[in-house]
């Protein structure tokens, strides 16, 4: 990504303590911790879709079960499940065999904390899409064998109420694409896309605090 930003590139090792930046001028790009660390040093605001997008797309993107429930009820669903957190990246989001395994994972969470569930369902393959004021840009599969699924995650851009940018993921399962999950621009990976078609996403995935 860095050989095709047209501007300066800096990389920081302690971005909890960064150089003199001009806020005006930064676009974050990284880890979830290094880019909110600087957001917050630096007096910047991250462009992210909402946690619950999923809970509001219509349910033939989505082509399983999906609902949510705080952590402490989760011991009378029915296992297995694929769970992970409504805030990003509190736990592994996996499938789980067990409620003890779930349990155990999440050990020293609040039991208020809120967890999206769904379905176990077979993936055949994987693919991303970077989108810019609800038009796919770039997209690619980086799991298993399938041609890029633009015009379903172009639909799903049309219908979803998205932020100016962000990454859409797909899975292919045997029904069909299905939409995985969102996630923001200044934190995801290539998986494959052009760096290039990225590059104004990223402009505009960073901007400075109101």
């Amino acid at each position: 990504m860095a050989a095709a930003w047209p501007g300066e590139v800096v990389r920081l090792d302690r971005f909890w303590d960064p150089p003199l930046l001009e806020p005006e001028r930064v676009r974050l790009y990284g880890p979830d911790t290094f880019c909110l660390v600087l957001a917050q040093k630096l007096g910047l605001h991250l462009v992210s879709p909402a946690d619950d997008l999923l809970l509001n797309a219509p349910v033939d993107l989505l082509r399983r079960d999906l609902r949510l429930h705080p952590l402490e009820a989760l011991s009378a669903q029915a296992f297995p499940l694929f769970a992970k957190s409504l805030v990003p990246k509190l736990f592994r989001s996996r499938a789980y065999p067990t409620w003890a395994d779930l349990e155990d994972e999440c050990r020293g969470l609040d039991p208020a904390t809120p967890v999206l569930l769904s379905s176990v369902v077979e993936i055949l393959a994987e693919a991303r899409a970077f989108v810019l004021q609800g038009q796919v840009v770039t997209c690619s599969v980086y799991e298993g064998s399938a041609e890029p699924p633009e015009a379903f995650l172009s639909q799903a851009a049309r219908l979803l109420d998205l932020p100016q940018t962000c990454v859409l993921d797909a899975a292919l399962l045997p029904e069909g694409w299905a939409l995985l999950e969102a996630n923001a621009t200044w934190g995801a990976g290539l998986n494959g896309c052009s760096p290039a078609a990225v590059v104004p996403c990223l402009e505009l995935a960073t901007r400075p605090s109101e």
